[in-house]
This record gives structure tokens, C-alpha cells and sequence, in this order.
């Protein structure tokens, strides 16, 4: 199933929802801007209840912000906030390439990371902004998937990890050459079953972003 079939699967508060995000990636929308409802009704044609459907679905998420009276707003991350989320994202994705790892030879998860790396490593992916972000979200998701924790399933969606990446776009942080070999680190280590050393190449990816990510100026964060 397509992006755009699973919005549209999750009815109109769904193609809004996914519309946000990848209007995010895209550059449409922007850290800090406001949400106005009347303006997304218009947008999407849709109603005003499944915008706000929608609005309540990305500040559970922690994606905006929202106070009574006043329009959404895009969260924009403090420095402090960066570092903590980096802090747990190096933990979580460790943990599930460790899990993926260790599970790699049970039923179809060999073909499944297999896949998902191909399309993140494909050149004419990596060239696409929004298509290369779908495709490193598919691929957490999938070494999540094979390792089979349901609670990491669960909270992997709600880190904040695509505000993280829109918010330093404009911004060198880690050299492309670095981060795709960083990627296929994971994969090899996963495909290898090796847990240990899957779970230290997750790791090295996440921190040396969040060093890259560290030196950048105050300008680059919320106040």
C-alpha cells in the first residue's frame, strides 16, 4: 500500500495528516509557521472537522503545538530538546537493530531488510528529499518489524524524528557520503545476525548526527 492509499484508507483526517508531513518534507510548511483550519479545509477540500481531527493526530505526536482559541503551530525544537530526543533515538534504534539482527533468519524479515535497504540505497531515491525520507522511514520501520517488539512498535512513530529532520534541512549536518555509509553498516551488521555490532552501528549513525546537529548556531533552534 502507497502512501497516499494509506491516507486515503484513513479517510479524510488522514490525507490531511499525511498531507502536513510531507508538506514538511517538501519545504511548504515550515518550523514555527501557524496552522490556520480555514486555510486547510481549503487546501485539502475537506472538512473543518477532519482538519482538527487531523491537528489533534499530529500534537498527540508532538509534531504542533496547540493552545485554546489561538491557530496550530509547527513545533521548532530547542537545543536542550534536540539533544534529548538524539539521547533516546541512539537507544531505540540500537535496541531495534540489535532485535532485527537477531531475528534476521526467522520467516521472510532476510527478503523484507533487504528491500527496504535497496530502495533507501537506490541513487534516484536519494535525490528526492521526500521520497528518500519515506524510503529511511520504511527502513526503521522494517528493522522494527523484524524484531518484533510491540512496544517499540508503538513508540518509535511518536519521536519526533521527522520534526528533527525538517527543522536542520537547510543545514549541513552529517556528509551524505558518511550518513549512506552509516546505513549500510546497519544493514550489513543486521544481515550478518550479529545483534551486538547492528547495535553499534545504529548507535554511531544517531550520535554523529547529533554532534553535527550540536554544532550548529542558535539560530538553527527555538529559543
Amino acid at each position: 500500500m502507497t502512501k497516499q492509499q494509506a491516507a486515503l484508507a484513513d479517510g479524510s483526517p488522514g490525507v490531511v495528516y499525511r498531507g502536513i508531513v510531507d508538506g514538511l518534507y517538501r519545504g511548504r510548511y515550515v518550523p514555527g509557521q501557524r496552522l490556520v483550519e480555514a486555510d486547510l479545509t481549503r487546501d485539502f477540500d475537506v472538512g473543518r472537522g477532519s482538519v482538527r481531527e487531523a491537528l489533534s493526530r499530529l500534537a498527540a505526536e508532538g509534531l504542533i503545538s496547540m493552545s485554546l482559541h489561538r491557530s496550530a503551530i509547527i513545533r521548532s525544537m530547542s537545543r536542550v530538546e534536540v539533544r534529548d530526543l538524539v539521547a533516546l533515538l541512539e537507544v531505540l534504534n540500537g535496541f531495534a537493530a540489535r532485535l532485527a539482527a537477531d531475528r534476521i533468519e526467522e520467516g521472510a524479515n532476510r527478503k523484507l531488510i533487504d528491500d527496504a535497504c535497496a530502495t533507501l540505497l537506490d541513487a534516484e531515491v536519494q535525490r528526492d528529499f521526500l521520497h528518500f525520507a519515506r524510503a529511511r522511514n520504511a527502513f526503521y520501520k522494517t528493522m522494527v518489524a523484524i524484531g518484533g517488539n510491540h512496544e517499540l512498535a508503538r513508540i518509535m512513530p511518536r519521536t519526533n524524528v521527522d520534526l528533527l529532520r525538517v527543522q536542520f534541512r537547510a543545514y549541513q549536518t552529517v556528509d551524505e557520503g558518511v550518513r549512506i555509509g552509516d546505513y549500510r553498516a546497519i544493514y550489513d551488521a543486521i544481515a550478518e545476525g550479529v545483534g551486538r555490532k547492528a547495535e553499534a552501528a545504529a548507535k554511531t549513525h544517531i550520535r554523529r548526527l547529533g554532534d553535527a546537529i550540536d554544532r550548529l548556531p542558535d539560530a538553527a533552534f527555538a529559543g
